[in-house]
């Protein structure tokens, strides 16, 4: 039985680079949801430039065109702080291969689906099938079809991330089927 997602979206107008999405003053701080959720998006729209702004606008997703998270930067504060902020799943027509992987081994479902920016507004109420890839706009109506997530990184997610996955699979005598 899926969990199934329910919330809503918020769009990015242009393109987004990670180091717009946790401003680079704030690179230093710890690896921590909390901590990073503060300045999620900051450099991305000014109206995100005061602590919590993202945060407090209760955006449960985020809807994206090519690359996005793309410019080089591999910092995990932008998974971590899109996570704090409360972010379940991100759709977009393609990711940084780099932010992709930080994605997948803190859970977050990072999904490809093309063209789907053109479909989706701010605001927007979206449902979203992580078994089936069966996103929903409950706004207009719109559905599309993307990829469901990988059974690999949904386990990773309902682990609470990859070293909680991989501390279950050694404590459970199962890490060596990971091979």
């Amino acid at each position: 039985m899926a969990h199934i997602q329910r919330g809503k979206a918020w769009v990015s107008e242009k393109y987004v680079y990670a180091f717009d999405i946790i401003i680079q003053k704030f690179w230093t701080s710890a690896i921590d949801p909390a901590e990073n959720a503060k300045w999620v998006m900051a450099g991305v729209d000014e109206q995100f430039n005061a602590e919590n702004a993202f945060k407090n606008e209760g955006y449960t997703f985020i809807v994206a065109g090519h690359n996005f998270a793309g410019g080089g930067k591999s910092i995990e504060h932008v998974v971590t702080g899109m996570m704090g902020a409360g972010i379940q799943a991100v759709f977009a027509d393609s990711f940084s291969r780099l932010q992709f992987r930080n994605a997948t081994n803190y859970g977050l479902p990072f999904i490809t689906c093309k063209d789907i920016v053109k479909h989706v507004k701010t605001g927007d109420e979206l449902e979203f099938n992580p078994d089936t890839g069966i996103i929903k706009n409950l706004t207009t109506g719109f559905e599309a079809q993307a990829l469901p997530v990988a059974p690999f990184v949904a386990e990773i997610a309902s682990s609470g991330g990859l070293m909680e996955f991989i501390k279950r699979k050694i404590a459970d005598g199962t890490a060596k089927d990971l091979r």
